[in-house]
């Protein structure tokens, strides 16, 4: 069993359909399906026939992370995937080879995951000596066998979306709030009124 970080779950559309079709994605959906594919020169084909311009290394690592996607993640292998619109991150077990299912203009390229738990990034950052912001799509994450247990303590996936369905309520009322503080911004002329204003925006923004 090997334990993997895969930083691409797209918008917010796209990490709700990865959640509810409990899948994975490695992006680039401009590309064709890839079943047929036997090695990483196939795939650095592909990717320089749509880009003729691309630089040799990144080709290279590019190809390698979506032909680790395909074929080296195996089932049974866990997966961290970083959500882009919480301070979360998805772990979950591969449970499928790769298939090519067309579901957004991010997600064609797919793996079937089980969703097992969520842990805030910081924690996760902190107990696995990892940086998210690190530039790798696809990387192994180094883990020994007594954390792997500690992982799979399944956090069940009724629970994800409950939690997803709640965070999405929290979004759309601090949306609704901050157009009603920049109507009032919009109207106000007196200098104190706006201080304040800007204020309150600022601190709701800084508490999300």
């Amino acid at each position: 069993m090997k334990f993997w970080l895969l930083k691409a779950a797209g918008t917010l559309e796209d990490e709700e359909i990865i959640l509810e079709n409990s899948i994975i994605t490695i992006g680039w959906a401009e590309f064709p399906d890839f079943s047929g594919i036997k090695n990483e020169a196939q795939v650095k084909k592909i990717m320089l026939e749509k880009f003729p311009g691309m630089q040799e290394d990144r080709s290279s690592a590019w190809a390698g992370e979506i032909y680790s996607f395909i074929k080296r993640i195996k089932k049974g292998d866990l997966v961290a995937v970083p959500l882009k619109t919480r301070n979360e991150i998805l772990i979950g077990k591969v449970t499928g080879d790769y298939e090519y299912r067309q579901l957004s203009d991010f997600i064609s390229h797919v793996r079937s995951v089980r969703w097992l738990k969520t842990l805030p990034k910081g924690d996760f950052e902190e107990e696995y000596d990892l940086d998210l912001s690190s530039p790798e799509t696809l990387s192994l994450i180094e883990s020994g066998p007594e954390k792997f247990s500690d992982i799979s303590e399944t956090k069940p996936l009724g629970v994800l979306l409950e939690e997803l369905n709640f965070a999405l309520d929290e979004l759309g009322s601090l949306k609704e709030r901050l157009l009603e503080l920049t109507y009032m911004l919009a109207e106000t002329e007196d200098i104190s009124e706006v201080r304040k204003i800007a204020a309150d925006m600022e601190k709701m923004l800084r508490d999300k």
